[in-house]
């Protein structure tokens, strides 16, 4: 996440739970609040023409599934940071939003949202967030989920490496090594070049990479391309 001015979009339908954010974020001079939505649709159509580095999503939306919208924030909209900030504490539903792209979880039930400016510095620390009502619903739940112990295969020659990245940016690095032009990429993707930049941005962080060298020789390393 840049080190400057940190782009925030809200989508909450409480009005009183708007008002609480506004407050909080629209005098903070290191925060540009880009945005209060209150469906997914305005928010998508908002995120499609904009950058993005936090977002704070509720999970109970007028117009349809906050879990599937942190998804394609995530993967279609080069959001950086999803949060999800809800009511809703069901450990299928922390467990799906984190598996969906979210870096943090925050029940309203033991939540301040006065203290937002403060997630948000956390979350330019690349740090994560999780309420103590979420982490004790994920805990509880981990321990009644029953031990299986891994086959290991004795052919193996070297371990896996899961992808770090989304299907989405690994599909703009694999657009990349073909020596696309971000116009290009564009164009292919049916997506803005903003969004473009937003997806390399990210696929260059994790692989903790600087260039569009380094990104396709580290990811051919792990096997997300092929040998270059």
């Amino acid at each position: 996440m840049n080190t400057g001015e940190t782009t925030v979009l809200v989508v909450e339908p409480d009005l009183d739970t708007q008002r609480v954010y506004r407050q909080r974020l629209i005098h903070d001079p290191d925060i540009k609040l880009i945005g209060i939505c209150s469906s997914i649709a305005s928010a998508t159509a908002l995120l499609a023409q904009t950058n993005c580095d936090i977002l704070f999503t509720e999970l109970n939306l007028p117009d349809g599934d906050g879990l599937d919208f942190i998804r394609r924030a995530s993967e279609d909209l080069a959001v950086q940071s999803i949060v999800a900030v809800t009511s809703k504490n069901s450990a299928a539903d922390i467990a799906t939003a984190i598996e969906n792209g979210a870096v943090g979880y925050i029940t309203k039930q033991d939540s301040d949202l006065h203290d937002v400016g403060n997630y948000i510095r956390i979350l330019r620390a690349h740090g994560s967030l999780m309420s103590p009502t979420a982490a004790r619903v994920l805990v509880d739940a981990l321990r009644r989920k029953p031990t299986v112990k891994p086959v290991v295969s004795v052919a193996a020659s070297r371990p896996a490496v899961a992808n770090p990245l989304s299907p989405r940016e690994t599909e703009v690095l694999n657009l990349l090594a073909r020596g696309m032009s971000f116009a290009e990429i564009s164009s292919v993707l049916n997506i803005s070049c903003h969004t473009v930049t937003a997806h390399i941005k990210k696929i260059y962080r994790k692989l903790q990479v600087h260039s569009r060298g380094e990104a396709v020789y580290e990811a051919a390393q792990l096997g997300i391309l092929p040998a270059m």
